[in-house]
This record gives C-alpha cells, sequence and structure tokens, in this order.
C-alpha cells in the first residue's frame, strides 16, 4: 500500500506549499517490495500505444532536430528507432489507466480533490530529460526507479527566454540554486514557476502529481455559459445618449466604458449563481454521454452489485444552510441538508468503489434515489461486473 512516512501537513502547507521548493527523503519506503503496484517501462511503452492516452517523447539529440517533441499514439517501431539516450516518454492521467495508483494520490488528499489534476508518469535512460522549464501549476515529483538528478532554483524568478522555434518551452538560460539528487521513495515538491530541470543518472521512472490552477479567463467563461444557461443578466447594449459629431468607424471611449458596465453588471448575479458556475467548472470531465440505446437504471440494479466510479468522473460538494448541493461531471443536483446525508454524500466523494451495502445506505434516505440512479444513467458510475 501506498503510505506517505513522517509527513506533517499543517507544517507542509505552513512552511511549503506554493511558497518553497521541498525534498522528501524517503516519503514513500519500501518501493522495491512495491512491485505489482509500480508501472512497469514496458507498460508504460504499451500504453502510450494506445488511442486516447496522452503520451509525449522528446528526443534531446539523435532526433531530425534538437529538442524534438512527438506525440502518440506510438507503435512498438517508434521505440525500436529510439536513441540509446536522451530522450524521455511521458504519459498523463495515468491513474485513469491503472486504477492501482488512486491509493497514490490519496495520499494527497490534505489537498482539496478538486486541485489534484492528474499522475504523470516519465521514463527516461541515462541522460533523459525535458530540458529546464517553468510550471504554472504545483507538482510533487516521486521518484519510483532508479535516479534522477534536479536542478531547481528557490524562488521563482523573472521569465526567462525560451529556445526560440521550439514546441517545447525550455529555458535559454537556468541558474539553479539547488543540486540534489533522487532515488526510489525521495520526492521533491516545486511551487509554481520555480525554474527546474531534471536529468536521468539512469534507467528511472518519475511520478508527477500535478494540480489544477484555473485561470481567471476560465472561470469568467464558466460563469457566463451558466448565467447563459438560465437565462438571466443577459442585457443588451444600450446607448440612449449616443454622441453626435464623431467619425462613424470610430469606436469611442464612451461605448466602451458602456461596454464594460455591461459585462460589469454580469458579474453582480447572486451567489447560487456563482457557486454552479464553480461546481460545474471544477467537476467537468470528459465522461462520455450514454449511447441513446440504453437501458433505464432501476433501484434493483443498483442493489445488483457494487459499482466503482468512473476513472474520469470527478465529484464535489457545497453546503448552504438548507441544502447540499452535489457536482458530479459538470452537473449538479440539490438536495436537502442534513447529517445523515452529508455523511453519505461524503462517503460517495471518499470511495471510489461502492459496495451493495453502501449503496443500500444511501438508498435509506428517499431523496438519495434519484441522484443513484441518475449516477449510473450518465455512467459516472460504473457495475462492476462489466
Amino acid at each position: 500500500m501506498w503510505q506517505l512516512q513522517d509527513f506533517d501537513s499543517a507544517e507542509f502547507i505552513s512552511r511549503y506549499w506554493q511558497k518553497q521548493p521541498c525534498v522528501l527523503r524517503n516519503a514513500f519506503l519500501n518501493l522495491e517490495e512495491m512491485l505489482e503496484q509500480l508501472v512497469t517501462p514496458e507498460e508504460l511503452a504499451g500504453l502510450a500505444c494506445e488511442e486516447d492516452v496522452h503520451a509525449r517523447l522528446v528526443i534531446e539529440k539523435d532526433g531530425t532536430s534538437p529538442w524534438q517533441l512527438r506525440y502518440g499514439p506510438f507503435e512498438e517501431q517508434d521505440f525500436l528507432n529510439l536513441p540509446e539516450t536522451n530522450y524521455s516518454l511521458l504519459v498523463s492521467e495515468c491513474e485513469k489507466w491503472f486504477p492501482e495508483l488512486t491509493d497514490l494520490l490519496d495520499q494527497f488528499r490534505f489537498i482539496p480533490d478538486w486541485r489534484i489534476d492528474d499522475l504523470m508518469i516519465s521514463y527516461a535512460p541515462a541522460h533523459g530529460s525535458v530540458g529546464p522549464h517553468v510550471d504554472e501549476y504545483d507538482v510533487f515529483l516521486l521518484q519510483a526507479m532508479g535516479s534522477r538528478r534536479w536542478l531547481f532554483c528557490d524562488t521563482p524568478g523573472e521569465q526567462s527566454q525560451l529556445i526560440p522555434d521550439l514546441e517545447l518551452a525550455i529555458l535559454q538560460e537556468f541558474e539553479p540554486d539547488q543540486d540534489v539528487v533522487l532515488n526510489p521513495g525521495d520526492m521533491l515538491y516545486l511551487p509554481p514557476g520555480i525554474a527546474h530541470h531534471g536529468i536521468a543518472l539512469e534507467h528511472c521512472m518519475t511520478y508527477s502529481i500535478g494540480f489544477r490552477a484555473p485561470t481567471s479567463s476560465s472561470m469568467l467563461e464558466a460563469f457566463a455559459l451558466e448565467t447563459e444557461h438560465l437565462g438571466i443578466g443577459l442585457q443588451r447594449y444600450r446607448d440612449a445618449n449616443l454622441e453626435l459629431g464623431r467619425h462613424h468607424a470610430e469606436i469611442t471611449d464612451a461605448e466602451i466604458d458602456r461596454l464594460r458596465t455591461l459585462a460589469s453588471e454580469l458579474l453582480q448575479q447572486s451567489n447560487q449563481v456563482w457557486q454552479d458556475a464553480v461546481g460545474k467548472m471544477l467537476s467537468d470531465s470528459a465522461v462520455a454521454l450514454p449511447p441513446d440505446d440504453d437501458q433505464p437504471v432501476y433501484v434493483s440494479d443498483l442493489l445488483s452489485c457494487a459499482w466503482l466510479r468512473h476513472p474520469e468522473t470527478r465529484m464535489f460538494y457545497h453546503q448552504s444552510e438548507q441544502t447540499i448541493s452535489f457536482y458530479y461531471n459538470g452537473r449538479v443536483s440539490v438536495l436537502p441538508r442534513s447529517d445523515e446525508m452529508l455523511d453519505r454524500l461524503q462517503q460517495l466523494c471518499t470511495n471510489r468503489e461502492w459496495s451493495v451495502s453502501l449503496i443500500n445506505e444511501c438508498l435509506e434516505i428517499e431523496s438519495m434515489e434519484a441522484l443513484l440512479i441518475e449516477l449510473a444513467s450518465n455512467h459516472a458510475i460504473i457495475p462492476i461486473n462489466d
């Protein structure tokens, strides 16, 4: 089992989270005894050949050009043609394809679930890297196999020039403050904006736990979509005091002010609108809609077997005085608030596998029946016998 060792989450948040880098030695012990839960290089390469998997190859040397970037899905021949060294294979969202890795992500639940983005696994032979770069999100870098040297800065610096004409955002100049080597079980935390460079010292694999950080524009877009969906606050532009004596092709300062005021007034919606915009945005996922020929789901179906949360399903909730809003995959279901209801919803959000007994306990609350049927009908949960 994955188990974060000797870790004080309160101290970490206080001293390091979004403040400064942190090296955690022996964060996970006995990785050599956890081979069944570790992805092998061969398994990672096989996954990179599958459709719908986000995989990349970065070849620093011996490609058709320096720092060549290739996207999957790959074929076996692609790997046979690789140079012996100076390349990296990176595969994102590995927790969706290797469910046993969700136990690793659970170790980071001292940070809200909605902040956790995905688990990326990278493989590299000796000297392999993706170059010095900067990420705009928090990341934990866990060494799972072999050793990797990490060079990084202590604090965010001014944005350095990037090497021109590359698909990769590699820093042209890089002056690190720290130089450390991570062995299996060691982990490095890096806040956003910290320049860093990881270099494989031997055949190695690194697990990168990345975190979501929505931009202000994405939040405004989500809010605009919610108001449009509700059909509220959609005022049209007015200019009763239209200016005269101006050129017909000019956009005046007064017109810009009117339009800016129009947009500002749209933002003055109720807290409920903001709540649903945030909840739907953070829970949005790529879970496919059910096909047209899907059969209806009944209570008997729910109780016939255990259920598994779809690997891409996101579930969160928000409490108000009278209700609990349950958000999943960009949808919302509003339920009456009670201690019992809160306890059941927290269990649903925490557990990835829902036993028949848990389903039965939820169905004891009348208003949860419709929610469970809705979740099953929209494939947010999957019967384990499938």
